[in-house]
């Protein structure tokens, strides 16, 4: 949002990278344009928004599993999901974060980064929609089937 022109490449792109080549160039396009600071503030609040929504994800994935039915198997995706999605999600902003302090890409670190990537992404995915399928099913079935 505050980014000048031709910073094109952000946090997506520095997730995705997976080599220290490519991390570098997007890491010297922020420092052109100045939003290196605002990189590392964005991946500090990460940091802080992975906890809250893990924490969050668990635990209404293991309130609904002490309900029957559909919600309760709902229940276990999601805390599961929400367990894979701490820890891919820790391991690829951690990653990140150590790269970008160090001022420099590496392959290894870009590697492991944009391979937890996906992984990320799905069980975001599986405990976003999951919360709110049980939700719905809670308040518009009488009771959960069975």
């Amino acid at each position: 949002m505050t980014a000048p022109n031709d910073v094109t490449l952000g946090i997506a792109e520095h997730q995705a990278a997976g080599t220290a080549a490519r991390v570098d160039a997007i890491q010297a396009q922020w420092h052109a344009g100045g939003v290196r600071p605002l990189a590392v503030f964005a991946m500090f609040g990460d940091l802080v928004f992975i906890g809250i929504y893990g924490a969050g994800s668990w635990i209404a994935g293991r309130s609904f599993m002490r309900m029957g039915g559909t919600v309760r198997t709902i229940g276990a995706v999601v805390a599961a999901a929400a367990l894979v999605f701490v820890l891919t999600d820790y391991t690829e902003t951690l990653l990140q974060l150590a790269q970008l302090l160090r001022d420099a890409g590496a392959d290894r670190l870009a590697g492991i980064a944009a391979t937890v990537r996906p992984i990320k992404n799905a069980t975001w995915a599986a405990t976003f929609v999951g919360v709110v399928a049980a939700w719905l099913i809670l308040r518009l079935l009488p009771q959960p089937l069975d």
